[in-house]
């Protein structure tokens, strides 16, 4: 079932017996579990029981799903770390307990309302038991969600809360969290207790108070490489060294926004919009906006002769030429050079 058509069967009291949540996107998982949790009334008279796949035998789920609640009228059942779907598990059913389960899906307790979340983005649908427990449950995808779905979802939540926030501020906090839902809304939270002293909620704020990703922290390194700003490009980068972080990780990434930048310059010669490319690359308006003003600072040519560089790079790297440290210092001296 689409997660928002679940979401409101779910407000308006349409529960089903089994859920099946199957997903990487903990926001939404949790926003699932939490409108669910809300229809079972007040917190002191919820009759919830947790458990984990990894700790508990099917039987001792079932055995739960099948008891009836002396307290309400429903009883709740989330089991987490649901594997026994995938393709590969190191959660084995026995024939006895897969009987078990099939025979439960078919007449489930509609006195229970029983959750299995399943922390994979697909499940093996060649195996009988997969095909029934997406037949017979509300199945539910919870994967993350590609840029624009992100925006979208963050813009229309802050809409909802009236947050006083700026569409500048906005956009560097998805560049910050690298558009990702449960980092942003996460931040979002965070700004939303700031936003309780009346203030707007500007781009400078949300630069004091929401950290970078590593991959924002890339953006800010190719900028500063593209501007060839070189003391700001070697302070990022250095910095990112003393967090561990590993320098062939960092050139791939490196890699990675220049694709982007050459992507976006070719496609905006050929007429495309910006809205278009950044349908055509699969990444946020935002982000191609921001990559076509790093485009203008060199001609195609040196572009591409440069990216040329960074692959050369990555096959020296990888096969242990050099010291991985020092290439970027040197990608750099060409860049200036440009």
């Amino acid at each position: 079932m689409d997660y928002q058509k679940a979401l409101q069967s779910i407000r308006q009291g349409k529960l089903s017996a089994v859920y099946g949540i199957m997903g990487t996107e903990l926001f939404l998982q949790q926003e699932l579990l939490q409108t669910l949790m809300s229809q079972f009334g007040e917190a002191d008279n919820l009759d919830m029981t947790k458990l984990d796949m990894d700790e508990q035998s099917l039987d001792a789920v079932l055995d739960e799903a099948e008891m009836f609640s002396f307290f309400s009228d429903y009883r709740l059942i989330v089991v987490e770390n649901v594997q026994f779907l995938n393709a590969k598990s190191n959660q084995k059913l026995s024939p006895k307990e897969e009987k078990r389960l099939l025979d439960y899906l078919n007449n489930p307790n509609e006195a229970s309302v029983l959750v299995f979340l399943i922390p994979s983005e697909q499940i093996d649908k060649r195996k009988k038991l997969s095909k029934t427990f997406q037949k017979t449950t509300c199945f539910v995808e919870v994967n993350p969600l590609k840029e624009q779905e992100v925006s979208r979802y963050v813009q229309r939540f802050i809409d909802g809360e009236q947050l006083n926030m700026t569409k500048e501020a906005i956009n560097e906090l998805l560049i910050r969290v690298n558009y990702q839902l449960t980092e942003a809304m996460g931040e979002v939270a965070k700004l939303k207790s700031f936003a309780l002293s009346g203030q707007p909620i500007t781009i400078e704020i949300v630069r004091s108070l929401v950290p970078r990703t590593l991959e924002s922290n890339v953006f800010e390194l190719t900028d500063a490489v593209m501007k060839k700003q070189v003391e700001r490009a070697v302070q990022i980068y250095q910095d990112l060294i003393l967090m561990k972080h590993e320098p062939i990780a960092l050139h791939a990434l490196i890699v990675s926004q220049f694709r982007l930048i050459i992507q976006s310059k070719i496609l905006n010669q050929q007429g495309f919009l910006e809205a278009d490319i950044a349908k055509e690359v699969g990444v946020h308006p935002y982000r191609v906006k921001l990559a076509l003003q790093s485009g203008r600072r060199l001609s195609l040519a040196s572009l591409s002769k440069f990216y040329e560089e960074l692959i050369e790079v990555d096959f020296q790297m990888k096969t242990g030429i050099g010291i991985k440290e020092t290439h970027f210092y040197l990608l750099l001296t060409k860049m200036v050079a440009m």
